[in-house]
C-alpha cells in the first residue's frame, strides 16, 4: 500500500503518517461497505480506505482535490504511457504564455515554465481518465520544482535559473527540488508516471469523486456506514492562501483566495454544523488540529450527536517541512472516532 501513496501530490497537512491510527480504530468493509471521505484533499485516506476494499465516495471543493479523485479514487484501469509524455512536448495548436507570464522566475524557472505552458495546452486532447492524469502528472511535477515542496521562497528559484550558486541558502541547496530544476522535464515526468501508475487499481467497488460544497454533498448521500471528516482546521494556515499558486496554474487564470469557512472567525460555528449534518451517518472518523480547540472540548462537542467516542491526541506538525522544534512539539493532531 506504502508504494501506492507514491502516487499522490505531497501537499503539506496530508495524512500519510496516521493512516495506520485512524484505519485500525475501524471496522472492516465487509461489515461496513461504504465509506465517505468528505474532504478528500490529498487523497491518501480515500486511497487507502479503497485499497482496503471499501466503496469510497469522496468529496471535496478544491480543483487539486478533484484531480487526485477522479485519478485516483474514480479511475481504476487506466495508466499514463511513456508517449503520453511526449504528446506533452509537441508544439501547442493554440499557444499560452500565462504560466511564463505570470509564475517565472518567482514560482518556477522560465525553461520549466515554458514547458508547462506547452503541456497543459495539451490536456483536453486526451480522452476518459488521461487528463485527470496528465494533471496529477503535472502537478506533482510543479511541486517537484519548488524546494521542500512549498510555495514561499521565491529568491531560490531566480538564483538557480541564474546559476547563483553560492548565493543559495544551503539548506535549500540540499533539497531535492534544486537537482530536479536542472533535469530535463522527461526526465522528472518518466519518474513520475511510474509514481501515479502506483496509485491506480480496481478494488471492484465503483467509487465516486465530486466537487461540491461539503454541505451540500452530505445533503445528497444516500448511504454512508463510515464518514470521514477533516476539514480545515480553525488557527491554522489555509491551503486556499499556501496552494494559490498552484490553484492558479491548474486553473488557467489568476486565483484570489477565499478562505474556507472552517478556518474563519466562525470556524468552530461551523464545525459544529458539519457534525449536526453528519448525524445519520453510523460511525464518524474526524481529525482535527489543536490550534483553536483542547481535546476534550472537542469531544465534548462530538458527543452532543454521538454517544460512544474515542479521542487520542498525537505530536504531529502540521507544517513539517517549514516548523521549528518548538513548533512541532506544540502541534498536536486529535482523531476522534464516534458512534
Amino acid at each position: 500500500m506504502w508504494s501506492r501513496l507514491k502516487a499522490l501530490p505531497p501537499y503539506l497537512g496530508g495524512k500519510r503518517k496516521l493512516l495506520g491510527q485512524i484505519f485500525k480504530h475501524l471496522p472492516p468493509p465487509t461489515e461496513s461497505p461504504v465509506f465517505v471521505d468528505a474532504f478528500l484533499g490529498g487523497g491518501s485516506v480515500s486511497l487507502m480506505a479503497k485499497a482496503r476494499g471499501y466503496r469510497v465516495i469522496s468529496n471535496d471543493i478544491a480543483l487539486r482535490s478533484l484531480i487526485v479523485g477522479k485519478a485516483l479514487i474514480e479511475n481504476s484501469r487506466v495508466k499514463l504511457e511513456h508517449s503520453d509524455l511526449v504528446r506533452l512536448f509537441a508544439e501547442p495548436s493554440k499557444a499560452s504564455d500565462f504560466i511564463t507570464a505570470n509564475f517565472s522566475p518567482g514560482v518556477l524557472t522560465a525553461p520549466n515554465a515554458e514547458f508547462l505552458d506547452v503541456a497543459f495546452s495539451h490536456v483536453d486532447e486526451f480522452n476518459g481518465a488521461k487528463p485527470w492524469l496528465i494533471q496529477l502528472l503535472l502537478i506533482k511535477y510543479i511541486i517537484a520544482m519548488r524546494p521542500v515542496g512549498n510555495f514561499g521562497a521565491r529568491t531560490i528559484i531566480k538564483q538557480v535559473q541564474d546559476r547563483q550558486w553560492d548565493d543559495i541558502n544551503p539548506h535549500f541547496l540540499r533539497n531535492a527540488a534544486i537537482g530536479n530544476i536542472c533535469l530535463h522535464p522527461l526526465q522528472i515526468l518518466e519518474r513520475l508516471r511510474m509514481n501515479v501508475n502506483r496509485g491506480v487499481f480496481d478494488n471492484g467497488r465503483g467509487n465516486l469523486v465530486f466537487q461540491k460544497d461539503v454541505f451540500e454533498f452530505l445533503s445528497e448521500i444516500d448511504q454512508a456506514d463510515i464518514i470521514y471528516l477533516d476539514p480545515p482546521y480553525a488557527g491554522t494556515s489555509s491551503y486556499e492562501r499556501s496552494l494559490k499558486d498552484l490553484d492558479s496554474i491548474i486553473t488557467g487564470r489568476i486565483i484570489k483566495p477565499q478562505v474556507s469557512v472552517f478556518s474563519g472567525k466562525r470556524a468552530m460555528e461551523f464545525l459544529e454544523s458539519l457534525f449536526d449534518a453528519c448525524q445519520r451517518f453510523p460511525i464518524w472518523a474526524i481529525s482535527y488540529g489543536n490550534a483553536e480547540i483542547s481535546l476534550d472540548d472537542l469531544t465534548v462537542l462530538v458527543r452532543k450527536f454521538k454517544q460512544e467516542v474515542f479521542a487520542q491526541e498525537f505530536e504531529y506538525a502540521h507544517l513539517a517541512g517549514l516548523s521549528g522544534e518548538k513548533l512541532r512539539k506544540r502541534d498536536k493532531e486529535y482523531l476522534i472516532i464516534a458512534r
